[in-house]
């Protein structure tokens, strides 16, 4: 008879075994073993912006442009990217028009061959 992992789990929560015990028996987290009794996940979306005066960080700029963080970070030292220094690290911020306005003036220049020389 082939029984379902989640028949299992279920069956040792029926016997009263809590959901550390239930875990460490089948080698899964306890947060895990709540997921698949709830059927709920806990990873948290990230919210959307839209405000165009957010300040993004250098993870969250990287992601929206599909580059390495990085490139992020060369590209703010170079001026490519108006960054905003806060705390007293100095960590960058980007704001989320200033992101817009970098893809649309990518978007409209054209684009010149490398030249290997």
């Amino acid at each position: 008879m082939n029984v379902s992992r989640r028949e299992e789990l279920i069956g040792l929560h029926q016997v009263g075994l809590s959901y550390a015990e239930i875990a460490r028996r089948s080698g899964l987290t306890r947060e895990r073993v709540r997921q698949i009794f709830t059927g709920k996940s806990t990873v948290k979306k990230k919210p959307v912006r839209n405000d165009s005066n957010t300040l993004l960080t250098t993870a969250e700029t990287a992601e929206l442009l599909n580059v390495h963080v990085n490139t992020i970070r060369r590209w703010s030292n170079k001026g490519i990217l108006k960054t905003y220094r806060i705390g007293p690290r100095g960590d960058r911020r980007f704001r989320q028009r200033d992101i817009n306005n970098f893809l649309l003036d990518s978007n409209n220049q054209k684009k010149e061959p490398y030249n290997y020389k």
